[in-house]
């Protein structure tokens, strides 16, 4: 009777098994953003940007959309909210094909074009972060946009961003809109 001692795993064979599977998952992460991204409905908004001087997140342009500060005295709907609290916003586009906030929830209105944020603070405005208040690029990219932001005034509307916005409520940036000429992210 012959006892076979156990042959040892081969190390290289389990690190490219688990290089496999790590390489899956961030395609299939990667396909499923684009995914929601070319299925959501289509807003363009007006933007602002700020200049964030922060060193250590990289290369991002900061900016603002109609949803950041939202009063809830002009917007119909609810009054009254909490920090770190859900908010919905129901969304309309108007004649000029822009994006503008309607109405404000703290529970999913049922219908509509509804976005989903999360309240910041309330100082007599609500102030909500909806995910997409940083446009990550590469330098050169993120400095020319942060460019363009800042030297446009209130009237100019010369920068808009276009975004998508899922059915479960999550807007995502697709791109933006620069002197009336689109430009889409590529994700591949």
């Amino acid at each position: 009777m012959s006892v076979h001692a156990p042959t040892p795993k081969n190390p290289i064979r389990r690190l490219g098994l688990v290089a496999a599977l790590m390489s899956a998952f961030l395609v299939f992460m990667l396909a499923s953003h684009a995914n929601a991204r070319s299925q959501g409905t289509e807003l363009v908004m007006t933007v602002d940007g700020y200049d964030p001087r922060d060193i250590f997140l990289g290369h991002y342009a900061q900016i603002r959309t109609p949803l950041n500060m939202l009063d809830p005295e002009t917007l119909a709907g609810d009054d009254s909210f909490e920090r770190d609290q859900p908010v919905f916003v129901t969304l309309q586009i108007g004649e000029d094909g822009l994006a503008r906030p309607v109405a404000i929830h703290s529970a999913h209105p049922g219908t509509g074009l509804v976005a989903e944020g999360r309240v910041a603070f309330e100082n007599g405005f609500l102030h909500a972060r909806f995910n997409i208040e940083r446009y990550y690029a590469d330098r050169t990219d993120a400095l020319a946009l942060q460019d363009m932001l800042r030297a446009g005034g209130p009237d100019e509307d010369r920068v808009r961003v276009i975004l998508s916005l899922t059915g479960s409520g999550q807007l995502m940036i697709k791109g933006f809109e620069i002197d009336g000429e689109r430009q889409i992210d590529r994700i591949w």
